[in-house]
């Protein structure tokens, strides 16, 4: 084997495993496939004193790129490993990965190539999955997270995902089903417990929403979406000090929702304090609540 195959062997081994594992429902849950720690900066650079050949070479390659958060770059080598190996599935993948965010029909149809070139790989499905649910079509997403949990029923965020999608079509039970899951296999990753309590939530169950919600600060920290879901509950229970701390935090943490301003205008307004409460409805109409406006008007 020549110095170059051995090079690009490597860095194949060493950066495929920064590019593999979900209004995207997760805020600390990856939205691509995790990266892990960096190789050492010798093998890390090794890579770009090689002038690629075969596929695999644009294969690893982009993956250096991608690691590096050089995505043109990434979506070039990507191509043209395709170009050159038009069966390798994997480059289909990475490069659906790299559009998901920006273009999720462009992604789905990689996916869909990576998918026929390897039916039996779950990540693969799995992410097909997710394209599927960010182009509105919730039935086949449904179908591709049953395929991937079937292939690798071990992994929490397929759960995780199918339960999102459950929870979209409003179907809370199933939802937490798969909440429960996806806990049981990982129970320290705070979205979990955010989406579970957001189901208990929606079917009124006030006390575990407020108890998954605490959990989630718990894990995750100053993430305002959790603080803001356990207001709300605790303002369905009447509990106006706590949920007003919970309001205040959230607002603290990300003072651009509008929903956020709105819904502590509302408690304000509910709690006797008309003066307040127009003007944080105010700040909500500000940043395009239509809710309130309305609000606003009907207002004294």
């Amino acid at each position: 084997m020549t110095v170059r195959k051995w090079l690009v062997l490597c860095i194949v081994l060493l950066l495929a495993g920064c590019q593999s594992s979900a209004e995207a429902p997760a805020t600390d849950t990856p939205a691509s496939p995790a990266a892990q720690s960096a190789p050492a900066e010798t093998d890390a650079e090794a890579i770009f004193t090689i002038v690629p050949q075969s596929a695999n070479d644009f294969l690893a390659r982009a993956l250096a790129h991608s690691a590096r958060g050089r995505r043109d770059e990434a979506l070039a080598d990507l191509t043209a490993a395709i170009a050159r190996d038009p069966s390798l599935a994997e480059a289909y993948f990475q490069r659906g990965v790299l559009n998901f965010n920006q273009n999720a029909a462009l992604a789905l149809a990689d996916f869909n190539i990576a998918v026929s070139l390897a039916p039996e790989n779950a990540e693969y499905v799995h992410w097909r999955g997710r394209a599927h649910s960010w182009t509105d079509d919730q039935e086949a997403a449904l179908q591709d997270y049953t395929r991937a949990i079937a292939l690798a029923p071990d992994v929490a965020d397929y759960y995780f995902w199918r339960g999102a999608a459950y929870a979209f079509k409003q179907d809370q039970a199933a939802a937490i089903a798969d909440y429960n899951q996806a806990i049981r296999l990982n129970p320290n990753i705070g979205d979990y417990y955010h989406w579970r309590g957001k189901a208990y939530a929606a079917n009124g169950d006030f006390d575990r929403a407020i108890a998954d919600q605490t959990r989630a600060i718990e894990l995750s920290g100053g993430v305002a979406e959790y603080y803001f879901e356990r207001a709300r509950a605790y303002h369905s229970k009447g509990l106006f000090d706590v949920a007003l701390s919970d309001y205040s935090r959230a607002i603290e943490l990300d003072g651009a929702r509008a929903d956020y301003f709105f819904w502590r205008g509302i408690l304000f307004r509910d709690g006797g304090n008309p003066a307040v409460a127009r003007e944080d409805l105010t700040r909500a109409a500000e940043l395009g609540s239509a809710a309130a406006r309305e609000e606003l008007a009907r207002m004294p």
